[in-house]
């Protein structure tokens, strides 16, 4: 249990790590006016809601197994829930124009996400459970 944790956690701050690096490397070689604020924002959010709820669902995993797929698609509706209301909150622009410094972030971690869940449904046994 501890060691699927101490995975995803690996996965998830490697993948996240390589996609701010590119996407800070690409705003600035493309000198874009993009509002930094925001996409660190957006990176920390997504990697600490994604590490909090990934975390847990991977910790109860052998408790709710049978509930897992609804657990991970209840939290991805929680997170995106409280997303825009931060962002609505915090008075940051949401145009078109800043719409891939939110979704590229949650992309990358929601990927790492549902890698990480399937492999938990891979290694369940449920025909034990009769």
């Amino acid at each position: 249990m501890f060691n699927g944790l101490l995975k995803f956690s690996f996965y998830l701050f490697l993948t996240a790590g390589a996609s701010y690096a590119l996407h800070y490397t690409a705003l600035h070689f493309l000198e874009l006016d993009a509002p930094l604020e925001l996409v660190n924002f957006a990176y920390k959010f997504n990697i600490g809601i994604s590490f909090l709820f990934t975390s847990t669902t991977i910790l109860l995993s052998e408790k709710l197994k049978d509930q897992l797929g609804f657990i991970f698609l209840i939290t991805g509706a929680v997170k995106i829930g409280i997303f825009i209301f931060l962002i609505k909150s915090s008075g940051f622009s949401t145009d078109k124009s800043v719409f891939l410094h939110f979704f590229v972030p949650y992309l990358v971690c929601v990927m790492v996400e549902i890698i990480y869940i399937i492999k938990i449904l891979n290694r369940t046994n449920f025909s034990n459970d009769r």
